[in-house]
């Protein structure tokens, strides 16, 4: 284990962040392929055991840490849902590790640096492009070794009676149909979708996104480098045939070349204002005595979906005291709100949106994240999904690590180093002179 010292009396880099990132990265993958070859049964209770300790190595990780604001605040939403759910029976306890995701992951990237976040960013889009490749180039000797289909049935996520009519081991949504066939490249690509590593094409998106903001908010790469990490993350975007992902990355260059996102309130609204514009499209489609649903499995009936579904609510599901009357899973917004309530909705945004940016980089990536959220939530819940939603929290936590200069083998960039004072710096050189 490398051991790093700081100065300045900032605790000391762990890299145990960057391990757990790419363990969550990684382990639908191998889980797929013990039970394609080995034919072991994969039910969602191991994946579930699975996920759970990846977050409880990542808390003791992170045990001295927490503070005892966070910890009563934790223990009372904790308290709080579990009462909700005994008045509710449909709400999804599930939202309590998505919120642990979060505050776990956000916390490990504290406790490392943007030189090792992008060290971790380089590992693992080395690893989603190459298999991405495989998956693409040589799709039958990928499903012998990765039958997705039957792993997500195993799951419970595809039904067992679900008609496989592209008659492929990839994911439902691993290609698209007729009128919703591929965007980017269909004449070479062809109509299918890669989904790399992520096993489903949405979260290959998602990770394009999360890459671009990265690339625009750190100065971790000289300019050769970071473009050909941008080039990469298009390749992402471009195999996983992500319009999401192209219409995220065409507003997040819009925001940050604007002044407003530093701004902590404009963070805190831009998903609120998203979810009003659900909202508003909701009440202008609104079909009084017709119960919601997707009338077009594509982007825009997708929207139309969330905002009717909205629209549809009354208090009682706003404020998370009776189940929905259509399902969530389909539209993060609703999903969230249903299960936390919109009070304590808002409050966790606020604890985001004005949490303290103590780097330019933090910022940039906070604002982002934001904005990725503001989008993601109005078609779906797949940023909750730890297979990327680790590696998005701990990257903003890891542009927020302000600490001294670190005594590792590894220099930071020269536009990274902080004012040393010079005591600091004469005891740092003692202490090492005793080591050596």
């Amino acid at each position: 284990m490398i051991q790093t010292r700081s100065i300045a009396g900032v605790s000391e880099v762990s890299p145990v962040g960057p391990r757990l990132v790419m363990v969550a990265l990684v382990f639908n993958m191998v889980l797929c392929l013990i039970t394609t070859r080995a034919g072991v049964h994969m039910s969602n209770a191991v994946v579930i055991v699975v996920e759970l300790s990846i977050l409880s190595a990542g808390l003791y990780t992170i045990r001295q840490r927490i503070s005892a604001q966070a910890a009563q605040v934790t223990g009372v939403l904790c308290v709080f849902l579990v009462g909700m759910k005994l008045i509710n029976p449909g709400l999804d306890l599930k939202i309590i590790h998505d919120v642990g995701i979060m505050y776990i992951f956000y916390e490990l990237g504290m406790m490392s640096s943007i030189q090792r976040a992008n060290r971790l960013v380089w590992w693992a889009m080395s690893i989603v492009i190459v298999l991405g490749l495989f998956e693409l180039i040589l799709p039958n000797t990928f499903t012998y070794f990765f039958d997705e289909w039957t792993y997500y049935v195993d799951k419970g996520v595809i039904s067992a009676t679900t008609v496989n009519y592209a008659d492929t081991g990839f994911f439902v949504s691993g290609q698209r149909a007729d009128q919703n066939a591929r965007t980017f490249l269909p004449s070479l690509l062809g109509a299918h979708r890669v989904a790399s590593v992520f096993l489903e094409p949405v979260s290959m998106g998602n990770f394009s996104v999360l890459i671009f903001a990265w690339c625009i908010s750190t100065r971790a790469n000289n300019p050769l480098w970071k473009g050909l990490l941008f080039a990469l993350a298009a390749t992402c975007m471009v195999l996983g045939d992500s319009r999401f992902a192209l219409g995220c990355w065409i507003m997040m260059i819009v925001f940050r070349s604007t002044p407003f996102y530093r701004s902590s309130f404009v963070v805190f609204c831009l998903p609120i204002l998203a979810a009003l514009g659900l909202l508003m499209a909701g009440s202008i489609h609104e079909m009084p005595g017709v119960m919601p649903t997707i009338l077009g499995d594509n982007f825009s009936g997708r929207l139309l979906f969330s905002g009717r579904l909205l629209n549809y609510w009354n208090s009682s599901q706003w404020l998370g005291l009776a189940p929905s009357q259509v399902y969530t899973s389909d539209t993060g917004y609703a999903y969230v709100i249903n299960n936390l309530s919109l009070p304590i909705a808002l409050g966790l945004l606020a604890f985001f949106a004005f949490n303290e940016a103590r780097t330019a980089e933090a910022a940039s990536m906070k604002a982002m994240i934001s904005l990725y959220m503001a989008t993601s939530l109005c078609i779906g819940a797949n940023m909750f999904s730890i297979k990327t939603a680790a590696l998005a929290w701990f990257l903003y936590g890891a542009t927020n690590a302000v600490r001294g200069v670190e005594l590792t083998d590894d220099p930071l960039p020269f536009e990274a180093a902080p004012t040393i004072r010079p005591q600091f710096l004469a005891g740092a050189l003692k202490g090492n002179a005793r080591n050596w």
